[in-house]
């Protein structure tokens, strides 16, 4: 009985180890397109520094609807405190709420713009900053403050669109090494 079973399988066996046959001919799928090249090196500086300028904007006039159009509806935002908002509506609804007391007369200003196009049509554009004008929410004063901003955006057409964004707060030394007051090569020099 076992024989019997066991001749009966052998068919079935060999058709399971045999290679498969390959599939019929078809019509061959081309590859994605790349839609647009990556811009050239000005273009890029150009982009970046177009989308600072419009967040410095929105930010300094205290416009959440203009810094929220700056912002993919998807978008993800970090800010120096670690707080993490996602999507357009809550970026904005968390900066208008900030923008009401501690931030309500802070002036944005960035300092060093570099931009990198990592596809065609995604860029890091990296920033830093100095803000002035907080103060506590009691409205006591704070000492002005530095950082360094990280966009991964979108070219969308002539703009950029953020992605996600990642802000950190600097020490003011740090802040002397970023702006290249202080760098070490150039102390090496």
């Amino acid at each position: 009985m076992h024989r019997a079973l066991a001749t009966a399988a052998l068919p079935l066996l060999v058709l399971a180890c045999a290679p498969a046959a390959p599939p019929p001919a078809t019509a061959a799928t081309p590859a994605p397109a790349i839609t647009a090249a990556a811009p050239d090196a000005s273009a890029q500086r150009a982009l970046g520094e177009q989308l600072v300028a419009a967040f410095n904007d929105a930010w300094n006039r205290h416009d959440m609807d203009a810094f929220a159009a700056l912002q993919a509806e998807d978008a993800d935002f970090v800010n120096i405190f670690g707080m993490w908002w996602h999507g357009r509506a809550e970026i904005r609804a968390n900066h208008v709420g900030i923008h009401k007391t501690v931030f309500g007369k802070s002036h944005l200003a960035s300092v060093r713009v570099e931009t990198r196009f990592i596809a065609p049509e995604l860029a890091v554009v990296r920033w830093a900053w100095e803000l002035t004008g907080v103060v506590t929410p009691d409205g006591q004063p704070v000492p002005d403050m530095q950082g360094i901003l990280v966009h991964v955006a979108r070219r969308e057409g002539d703009r950029l669109r953020i992605l996600t964004t990642q802000n950190t707060q600097a020490t003011a030394d740090a802040f002397r090494m970023v702006r290249g007051m202080d760098s070490p090569a150039r102390s090496a020099q």
